[in-house]
């Protein structure tokens, strides 16, 4: 007898979640896993799984030459091992007897299952991640390595999470990569062929699910909007909440003669009606994708490095052109402009 078809959703964010439904629509029956950083606003909206928040992530360990250092890596450890077992007992019993095909983020702490599943697919989280080497699988002691994946512990170079191990058959993206590593998985996600695709009632569904609500803001006048990215909040990036703050000053006062809307990133933190008192804020928590979906463009779209850019193909768009202390956000500039340039998109400076 045929086994039934089951898909594993694993996302960190609201963007690859959005694409992840793009792909494969939505189906109540697929088995969605969000990480603690995932906005609850939208995860509301479905019925799923809620992984808890871990102390450490990665190499990212307390120092241990104090009681409070070694005492917060054994709870990191415990909440951790909680998650685990708590995520194998619930696929176990969801999965039982079923194909089972592996989408979403592997450089997650419990994405054991992309290395584990034959059938595992990597959903874009942005084009920022791919200007980073991506490496080959990484391989230690078969017996180590044996015990270590019984405990889901997985000694990878994150880059390995983007798409190089053997058991990731396919890397949905927006645009090409030429890494040889992962070019011949590469699928390419045509969001606006795939929304229109869908039926009316398929796209007010996603509508809802992201809690879409522009209503009160005229895009017909001369309007720019701004896309934050949580800059500050990042582990990764070295630009400080000050930092961020005053390249969004600089854009806003590039853009002083147009009415400026502000866009937060889902995963931004900051009270901009607070520190924007004078600036349209838009909900934060829905992929700005969708804006061009159902074909609402601003004037002038202006952001630091976020790859949602390219998306306003009618709009003209602005890449923050100023000093960035952050060589990985730099990189990530330039590559993003090589994009924005390959489009023929109006780049203005």
């Amino acid at each position: 007898m045929a086994k039934n078809k089951k898909n594993i959703c694993l996302v960190t964010t609201v963007y690859s979640f959005f694409l992840y439904l793009m792909v494969n629509g939505y189906n109540e029956d697929d088995i969605y896993i969000f990480t603690a950083w995932f906005p609850k606003e939208i995860s509301k909206n479905v019925k799923h799984i809620q992984m808890p928040a871990v102390i450490f992530r990665g190499k990212k360990f307390a120092e241990l030459n104090s009681l409070s250092g070694i005492y917060k890596n054994i709870v990191g450890f415990l909440g951790y091992f909680y998650g685990y077992l708590k995520l194998r007992i619930l696929l176990f019993i969801k999965t039982f007897n079923c194909d089972v095909e592996v989408y979403g983020h592997a450089q997650t702490p419990f994405s054991y299952m992309f290395f584990e599943n034959e059938n595992s697919n990597i959903i874009e989280d942005g084009m920022e991640n791919y200007t980073a080497k991506i490496c080959e699988t990484h391989k230690i002691n078969p017996l180590i390595d044996f015990i270590l994946h019984i405990c889901g512990i997985y000694f990878l170079n994150q880059c390995e999470c983007y798409g190089s191990h053997k058991n990731i058959k396919n890397v949905y993206l927006t645009n090409e990569h030429d890494n040889p590593l992962i070019k011949d998985k590469v699928q390419i996600i045509n969001i606006k062929e795939r929304w229109n695709n869908l039926s009316k009632s398929e796209q007010e569904k996603l509508l809802e699910i992201f809690n879409v609500n522009i209503e009160g803001i005229d895009f017909n006048e001369k309007t720019a909007l701004l896309l934050t990215q949580p800059l500050s909040e990042s582990t990764s990036i070295n630009i400080t909440e000050e930092e961020e703050l005053n390249i969004y000053k600089e854009i806003m006062a590039k853009f002083s003669d147009y009415q400026i809307i502000l866009k937060p990133h889902p995963r931004d933190t900051k009270d901009f009606e607070k520190l924007f008192p004078d600036v349209k804020i838009i909900d934060g928590s829905f992929p700005v994708e969708i804006m061009t979906m159902i074909n609402i463009y601003p004037t002038v779209v202006c952001s630091v490095v976020t790859t949602a850019l390219y998306n306003f193909e009618k709009s003209k768009i602005y890449v923050y052109d100023g000093k960035l202390n952050d060589e990985r956000i730099s990189n990530a500039r330039e590559e993003l402009i090589k994009i924005i340039k390959e489009k023929n998109l109006d780049l203005i400076n």
